[in-house]
């Protein structure tokens, strides 16, 4: 009978332990619980060993509404306050004199990094913005490229057909057309010694048909 009994509380013992989560408030005169996130099953308490009593484990609203009381708080002087976990929803808590620096904790954080960004309102700061959900693909490239004027030109030119002329450009000549340039008024160079290569508007030489005239007058007297 007494084996029996004991048996039976030992196993109070082991149930009230595993329903109870222990945080410390204050240990070694620091500004922070510890831990300062749990996960909590419904019917479970968590129980705050207040070290220091001028620390408290105030409920806030939400975790953007940091050091502002909406909900229990510890009596005054006390050393140890428990909350019992009625569901799985966030439970917000805050140390009345120390929330600006951030002393904070919460039952049951949505997310991983939920504390961190409790923690930073409650400094002063903001909430961390949710990710864009727009595309940051890069626009394709422009075909047109921007002068100092501010006015686009074409980026890549077309090539120009124009031939460069040598010499002084006369008036309406074509660049396709070769332009003398020997002084008007010589039929010879007699420097050189050598025939004038007049060409025709074709473009052809005169001097071979000249030469060959010649050349059969010379012929004819001869004979």
């Amino acid at each position: 009978m007494r084996s029996q009994l004991f048996v039976a509380a030992s196993l109070s013992v082991l149930a009230v332990a595993q329903t109870t989560i222990k945080v410390d408030v204050g240990p070694g005169g620091q500004f922070v619980y510890e831990p300062n996130n749990v996960k909590a099953e419904v019917g479970q308490i968590v129980s705050f060993n207040i070290v220091d009593p001028i620390h408290t484990v105030t409920q806030a609203a939400s975790i953007g509404t940091p050091c502002v009381q909406s909900g229990f708080t510890n009596p005054d002087g006390a050393t140890t306050f428990d909350v019992t976990v009625n569901n799985t929803d966030p439970i917000y808590i805050y140390c009345l004199p120390h929330c600006a620096l951030g002393m904070v904790m919460i039952i049951n954080p949505k997310n991983p990094g939920d504390v961190d960004s409790f923690a930073t309102v409650a400094k002063g700061g903001t909430l961390p913005s949710a990710p864009s959900s727009t595309s940051s693909s890069t626009p394709a490239p422009s075909s047109v490229s921007s002068t100092s004027s501010g006015t686009p030109v074409p980026s890549s030119p077309a090539p120009s057909t124009s031939a460069p002329v040598s010499g002084p450009a006369a008036s309406g000549a074509s660049a396709s057309t070769p332009v003398n340039s020997s002084p008007a008024g010589t039929g010879s160079d007699t420097g050189s010694g050598a025939a004038p290569t007049n060409t025709d508007s074709s473009g052809s030489s005169i001097a071979p048909s000249i030469i060959g005239s010649i050349g059969s007058l010379i012929l004819a007297a001869l004979l």
